[in-house]
């Protein structure tokens, strides 16, 4: 049954924009209809949705509510400034979402991880920022990838940022937040992974004449400086992208997007 979103609910769900808030109870935030429709077509458990119904949807839309209707366990409606409180857009589209945080274990990712014959993981070493991050879970869902690692350092996939960027790509792979990913890359290597180090080094590999391991570990380092030196003296290989014209870098998404398509091409 639907109710109003009170003042008091409202200042409870606010909370939620803030990552210690999203830890201590264990859920995050989702804005809009795609990421709402993303998630009902996942696992994830939605707790709560809260929209607008004086708004006028499109048909789309209009599924995406009914589905999200029967299957929260609470129903709130709310005006458009209430709205716009509690997201980080400047114009609502009229809907959040409340959904149950799920950790993805290492124990049965790791399971998982050995069993295939071939596949890429992308793991991430200091990417701080979100968009970068939400892009990159993107372009990973986009290429197929088995699952992404954030390591230290990076922005967390319950990010209201990370989550938009990511267009409900947290929703389609495993993405494990690692305490330390040095450990869970020695640990996939156990498991047949072959470590590559995305670099800027003139002495590293070139993209067109690398050959990528059936079992293949991207890792992507902060723009600025890179790898740590902890995680580049793992690499079984390192890998640069030729540059042609005159920019001077690429951010982190933008490499990505380019490893993994040559790696799906190969």
């Amino acid at each position: 049954m639907a109710e109003r979103l009170s003042k008091a609910k409202l200042s409870v769900f606010r909370r939620l924009s803030r990552k210690k808030h999203r830890i201590a109870e264990g859920r995050f935030l989702i804005e809009g209809w795609h990421l709402l429709a993303e998630s009902l077509g996942s696992n994830a458990r939605l707790l709560a949705v809260i929209y607008d119904p004086s708004r006028s949807l499109q048909d789309e839309d209009q599924r995406t509510l009914q589905v999200a209707l029967e299957r929260a366990e609470s129903v709130y409606l709310a005006s458009d400034d209430q709205l716009r409180a509690l997201g980080e857009t400047v114009t609502s589209s009229g809907v959040v979402g409340v959904v149950a945080s799920e950790e993805d274990s290492w124990e049965d990712l790791s399971r998982e991880l050995s069993r295939i014959e071939s596949g890429c993981v992308v793991a991430l070493d200091d990417v701080s920022d979100p968009g970068n991050c939400g892009t990159i879970i993107r372009s990973g869902d986009w290429f197929g990838v088995a699952a992404i690692f954030l390591g230290e350092g990076c922005s967390s996939k319950e990010n209201p940022k990370v989550l938009r960027a990511s267009m409900g790509g947290v929703f389609h792979m495993p993405i494990l937040e690692c305490r330390s990913l040095r450990d869970r890359l020695m640990e996939a290597r156990k498991s047949g992974f072959e470590i590559i180090v995305a670099s800027l080094d003139a002495d590293a590999e070139a993209l067109g004449d690398f050959n990528w391991p059936e079992k293949s570990l991207l890792v992507v380092g902060n723009e600025a400086r890179g790898v740590r030196p902890s995680i580049l003296e793992l690499a079984d290989w390192r890998l640069t992208i030729p540059r042609f014209g005159k920019g001077e870098s690429l951010n982190a998404a933008m490499a990505t997007s380019a490893l993994l398509a040559n790696w799906r091409i190969r």
